[in-house]
């Protein structure tokens, strides 16, 4: 076993290396991708989240007006369930290899106080398919 003398100039080298890892680990950290429900979650409260557009954030700014404050994503069995403020919409969800969303198809809304006369036109054709909301 080799006794390193602190005081010698490898101390200098060691210590450096030390901060170089940890910067490396903090930086790994804040690059990280994000988890998926975190990754949907910026969709719904980031306008410039990566991977929006024009089109979906005129969508989520129609889903939001209509169903209230977004609360938050959760994990279901086989997608994920964006909780607003007047019910809850399924959404099944891709994702680039980066962890940003790359599509969105939302499902059905649940809900007891919405209905399809209530919700904007771009959203109406969608919730045509919808039980309960005709």
């Amino acid at each position: 076993m080799k006794v390193i003398n602190m005081q010698s100039p490898n101390r200098i080298a060691i210590v450096s290396a030390i901060v170089l890892v940890s910067l490396c680990s903090f930086a790994m950290s804040a690059t990280a991708q994000p988890t998926p429900e975190v990754a949907i979650d910026r969709m719904f409260r980031d306008e410039s989240a990566p991977g929006s557009t024009r089109q979906g954030r005129e969508l989520m700014g129609s889903l939001k007006k209509w169903m209230g404050t977004y609360q938050r994503t959760l994990k279901t069995g086989n997608g994920y369930v964006a909780i607003f403020d007047s019910g809850s919409l399924p959404i099944d969800a891709k994702f680039r290899a980066n962890g940003t969303v790359e599509s969105m198809t939302f499902g059905c809304p649940t809900s007891r106080s919405l209905s399809a006369s209530e919700a904007p036109m771009e959203l109406r054709k969608a919730l045509s398919k919808c039980a309960g909301f005709k």
